[in-house]
């Protein structure tokens, strides 16, 4: 007897078959939530997609766009969510709550973590959850919701955590310092910048971590702290790095641009938006490099740096685009709507870090 395709999957499958027949740049659907939507989108293994707003909830869609449940915190939810392997959502509100959902919408538990998480969340290899917080500290919380330490910095943590291969734990502080922390909660290292680090750390091969800080530059960093080399954009650089394939790392600036840089840190090329590029990019699996930019759009650039295609929404584009399994690309923007744009290839790099918190899960974990 022939089994029958869950229900569930004959659904992901028929909306994979949209989008991969709709053209580049070619709206999917949109959903308008109650506010600004700054989070970057989570997608899970079975194609649900994850995201926060400023309306103070989480929400949850199926692959065509149909809203499946949504969650009320006590604060805007500028935190972008990551999807655990069990399907469980962890994400950070301003109300100073680390929240655990089910995949059904359920709260499965939610943990005080000092005050407002800006941060977005990083899962560790043992399920530990690492998120920063405006108290000052980085918190480790494990799986059950009870807190396993807290490591201080000097000011607000802004940054995203990223955990390395081997568990440990980077992230930046507006105390002018990138922290390698270890799985135990000790300082490993700190390397100080110029300025802020209000991005997030991307991880490349070999273990050396990219961030950029507010003195307006992106720093390379081997695993041990020692500085590999510096490139000077022009302008803070709130955004997070991604890694392509060949080891090029992208990134954007307040200088309007999205610039690719060599792995030696030469330049390779620099695309010129209208406005700040804060929007994380995201890699596709044919090189295709996915940003969002304050004029407005969401840009696709082939990996030359020529421009694909772009898709107008109505307001800032500063979350940072996510690319589904089907090659959906979602994204956030300031016109209060989330947007599925069609791509028209596949899904995300398999790269050394090809996205925002490293995947589409977002989580925030070098494999």
């Amino acid at each position: 007897m022939r089994r029958r395709l869950p229900a569930a999957l004959v659904a992901l499958c028929l909306v994979a078959t949209a989008a991969a027949a709709a053209p580049a740049g070619t709206l999917l659907w949109r959903y308008p939530t109650q506010d600004w939507v700054q989070s970057s989108p989570a997608v899970g293994r079975d194609g649900t997609v994850y995201v926060g707003s400023d309306d103070d909830q989480l929400y949850a869609f199926a692959p065509d766009g149909s809203l499946k449940w949504r969650y009320r915190t006590g604060d805007i939810v500028y935190s972008s969510p990551a999807v655990a392997a069990d399907g469980t959502v962890y994400v950070g509100s301003a109300d100073g709550h680390l929240y655990a959902i089910n995949p059904d919408g359920s709260l499965r538990w939610s943990t005080r973590a000092g005050s407002a998480l800006s941060s977005s969340p990083a899962i560790g290899r043992d399920g530990t959850i690492y998120v920063g917080s405006s108290d000052n500290h980085l918190y480790a919380v494990n799986p059950d919701g009870s807190v396993a330490w807290r490591f201080q910095t000097g000011d607000i943590v802004y940054s995203s955590p990223a955990v390395g291969r081997d568990g440990t734990i980077y992230v930046g502080s507006n105390d002018d310092y990138l922290y390698a922390v270890n799985s135990d909660g000790s300082l490993r290292w700190r390397f100080q910048t110029g300025g802020e680090v209000l991005s997030s750390p991307a991880i490349g091969p070999g273990g050396r971590v990219y961030v950029g800080s507010s003195d307006g530059k992106l720093y390379a960093l081997g695993p041990n702290g020692a500085l590999a080399w510096t490139y000077d954009t022009g302008d803070i650089v709130y955004a997070s790095p991604a890694i392509g394939y060949n080891g090029a790392i992208y990134v954007g600036s307040e200088n309007h641009d999205l610039l690719a840089l060599n792995p030696d840190g030469s330049l390779a090329w620099r695309f010129g938006t209208g406005d700040y590029v804060t929007s994380s990019p995201a890699i596709g699996s044919d090189g295709t490099i996915y940003v969002g930019s304050n004029d407005f759009h969401l840009y696709a650039l082939h990996p030359d740096g020529s421009q694909a295609w772009s898709y107008k929404t109505a307001y800032y584009v500063t979350s940072s685009p996510v690319v589904g399994p089907d090659g959906t690309v979602y994204v956030g923007s300031w016109d209060d709507n989330l947007y599925a744009v069609a791509s028209g290839s596949g899904g995300e790099a398999a790269s050394a870090w090809g996205a925002f918190r490293h995947d589409a899960t977002h989580s925030g974990r070098a494999r």
